[in-house]
């Protein structure tokens, strides 16, 4: 019996042994949460100190503290954050955001060269923290120190890819400097920072500016063996394609295609873009189709259908008088030189006696040649035409026309696809 007591007294122990420690545990874990919360709930000079009471050595709090002290209209003191900043620092002098606060305080007391010390050493701890670098270039900017500000900019230009921080460091930068001087002195001289700075521009339709930067990134990377973004070559030949430079944007766009895999080994004659409509990602750019449709015409790909391959263009006419040549492309030929034009059409249900051709035509809106029209129901039907380009000839349109139906006749409907275009020149 005295056994059974003294056992069950021990056990008693151990149990509540155990639970104070549980307890004691569970309170070191709540007290950070519980002092955090009561300070952010209610921030005044009572709550913090009781916070701070709560767990002394919470960093957190201690900073939240310091940060109350130093933005706080209500509980402003200057003297009790310098304390509190320098007390963090002694502690853990690796804090790059506490030297930002610091700096930015020191700032506001006039001691400019402590803060200008406090602000490079936030920079140099955060070199990865795109936050604390913007934080650090708008506190410099703030002491009118331009030289300064794009330092820091140009460390949170080399930490980031995010577009919203490059365009945050971008556009500060652009109040500061000419765009000569964003070339001269502050873009690095990379692909890299040339790419992204260029897709900036662009997106901005800033066009001037990102074909000086693209005529930097053209020449920087043959020499560093860098490959240049394939998607930004395709918006440069949009580009220069606007400004009427098209001999440099048909190079460009071959360089470019052929680097996202896209020309076609098989037809190398061929000069027509994209004439099996099997690219997706340059349909619309470049020297690809434009495709649209109007009124009564839907115009698109269709995936499921194709002469050769996987896909073709898909023409639907419901209830439609349309002039339609809508789908197009710009076709680079040599002058007093013969090509042959071919395609394949196929319709279904097409209610017009003009039906569905291919043509090419000249700078000047005249058209060089017209394939035979398909119109009715058949099955993948060839069309053929030959033209010779006269001189002064080096760029011709080359659209699928469908003619609008005679006055006196209903409007069009039915369905016609458009696959395998080539344009070719004869030997």
């Amino acid at each position: 019996m005295v056994i059974r007591l003294h056992a069950r007294s021990a056990q008693i122990i151990v149990a509540g042994t155990i639970a104070l420690v549980f307890l004691a545990a569970s309170w070191a874990a709540l007290r950070p949460w519980l002092a955090e919360r009561s300070l952010s709930r209610d921030p005044t000079r009572e709550t913090a100190s009781r916070a701070l009471s709560l767990d002394p050595a919470n960093h957190r709090i201690r900073a939240m503290i310091a940060a109350l002290h130093h933005y706080s209209l209500r509980l402003r003191d200057y003297p009790a954050a310098l304390a509190a900043y320098q007390s963090i620092l002694r502690d853990n002098p690796l804090d790059g955001v506490v030297w930002l606060h610091l700096g930015k305080l020191y700032a506001a007391l006039g001691r400019l060269s402590e803060s200008d010390r406090a602000l490079r050493l936030a920079a140099q701890l955060g070199q990865s923290n795109t936050a604390l670098l913007w934080e650090t270039a708008v506190a410099y900017l703030d002491q009118e120190q331009p030289s300064r500000t794009l330092d820091a900019l140009t460390g949170l230009l080399s930490a980031s890819e995010n577009p919203s921080d490059l365009a945050k460091g971008y556009e500060l930068a652009r109040t500061l400097l000419t765009s000569e001087e964003m070339l001269d002195t502050f873009i690095l001289p990379t692909v890299a920072h040339y790419t992204r700075y260029a897709n900036y521009l662009l997106d901005r339709n800033l066009n001037d500016q990102a074909l000086a930067v693209w005529i930097r990134l053209a020449d920087l990377a043959p020499r560093t063996a860098e490959p240049i973004d394939p998607y930004l070559q395709l918006r440069v030949v949009d580009l220069l394609m606007q400004a009427g430079r098209l001999d440099s944007a048909h190079q460009l766009w071959t360089a470019a295609v052929q680097r996202m895999g896209f020309a076609d080994a098989k037809a190398q004659s061929n000069l027509v873009s994209n004439g099996s409509f099997e690219w997706n990602a340059t349909v619309g750019r470049g020297f690809d189709w434009r495709i649209r449709g109007v009124s009564g015409v839907a115009a698109s790909i269709d995936p499921f259908t194709a002469y050769t391959g996987r896909r073709s263009l898909r023409l639907i006419f419901t209830k439609s008088r349309a002039d339609f040549s809508y789908v197009s492309q710009l076709v680079p030929i040599r002058p007093d030189a013969t090509y042959a034009l071919q395609a394949q059409i196929r319709t279904d249900g097409l209610t017009d006696p003009t039906g569905i051709a291919v043509e090419v035509i000249d700078p000047d809106g005249h058209a060089l040649v017209t394939t035979d029209a398909i119109t009715g129901t058949k099955g993948w039907t060839a069309v053929t035409a030959q033209f010779r380009a006269s001189d002064g000839i080096e760029i011709v349109t080359l659209r699928v026309r469908k003619a609008p139906p005679p006055p006196y006749l209903p409007p069009i409907s039915g369905v016609a696809w458009i696959d395998n275009v080539s344009l070719a020149r004869v030997p």
